[in-house]
């Protein structure tokens, strides 16, 4: 891989020294290796440098031309969709909120986690330095289909403030990937994101129960626009629905105690509907997927995109699922 000259901070340990305050995540200390390892990970430090300058050049030219079909090279899946839709957004916006409907997304890391796979598909995590914006650090996955692809952006999200993430093994030792066989999770992969939707769809007792909720900001944020769209609902006399869908997709790796982070998405679709003769006035935001001269109407559904990285502990631990952050933008919109 070709050497960059990006002023890019990354150590050798892939530890930086970094102020915690109330409100920062607390960033994990990788454990030493263990000296008996025979495997390697996939990617040294200066590789990972590389990688994450490579999609930072890709990234920057394409939010500066707003092109979705820039980003293709080296982003894929959640992340290119929600990047696309940011850019739809943003043409749509007044020029003050422009820069601020593209996420940032920093080049510079201060944590990296490598699989010690020999076979593909590969994932690589990584902790972000915190945006100029000083917004939280951002939680990032990339991932390699196969040996002759570049690895690409597959995934982002902000952490929780106050979160903890979770420790993983050295650069040096690696980590492992966990797959949909793993029998060795509290809960399955694709078992706590089916689960975590519930809980999107309802705040309950019972649901909460299942989680550590006590930093998740998620649930609360996606229960209060509930409870907002429905007191709208009923002003118009009308109703208000949504269904909540868990992607297929995911990507995990092993942490230090045997659990894992696992990092899917959840989609979302809402309905806000009026009687005969009302009017729902879509948002700025949601009118960048409207066709201009598409009229209001008593009903409106807007689709949203969600990003979630949650801790499952490993099966013998009494430690309950935690969601660490989450990613949440508007990425469609239509006038039944």
């Amino acid at each position: 891989m070709r050497k960059t000259q990006r002023n890019v901070v990354l150590s050798t340990a892939l530890v930086a020294s970094f102020a915690l305050t109330a409100c920062t995540p607390e960033l994990p200390t990788p454990e030493a290796p263990s000296e008996t390892s025979s495997t390697l990970p996939a990617l040294s430090a200066e590789q990972g440098v590389d990688i994450f300058a490579s999609v930072g050049e890709v990234l920057a030219k394409a939010d500066g031309d707003k092109k979705s079909a820039e980003l293709k090279t080296r982003v894929t899946g959640p992340a290119l969709k929600i990047r696309s839709a940011e850019y739809k957004i943003a043409a749509a916006a007044k020029d003050k909120d422009k820069s601020s409907a593209i996420t940032e997304l920093p080049v510079e890391m201060q944590s990296m986690f490598v699989t010690t796979s020999e076979a593909w598909p590969r994932t690589v995590f990584a902790v972000s330095q915190r945006p100029q914006n000083l917004e939280p650090e951002r939680f990032m996955v990339y991932t390699q289909d196969s040996a002759h692809d570049p690895y690409q952006l597959w995934a982002w999200f902000a952490l929780f403030p106050g979160t903890t993430v979770p420790k993983f093994p050295a650069l040096e030792a690696g980590t492992t990937e966990v797959n949909d066989l793993d029998e060795t999770l509290k809960l399955k992969p694709e078992e706590v994101l089916k689960q975590y939707s519930e809980l999107l769809k309802d705040a309950s007792k019972a649901n909460k129960a299942k989680f550590d909720v006590s930093k998740d900001a998620f649930y609360k944020e996606i229960d209060e626009r509930r409870t907002y769209l429905e007191d709208a609902a009923k002003q118009i006399k009308g109703t208000y629905k949504e269904e909540f869908t868990v992607g297929k997709d995911w990507r995990a790796l092993r942490t230090s105690d045997g659990g894992a982070v696992v990092v899917g998405t959840v989609e979302t679709t809402g309905t806000l509907k009026g009687e005969k003769g009302a009017i729902v006035s879509p948002s700025a935001i949601e009118k960048a997927f409207l066709d201009k001269d598409k009229k209001s109407s008593n009903a409106l559904t807007v689709k949203r995109s969600a990003v979630v990285g949650i801790y499952v502990p490993a099966k013998d631990s009494e430690e309950k699922p935690r969601a660490i952050g989450r990613v949440l933008r508007t990425t469609g919109a239509s006038i039944p």
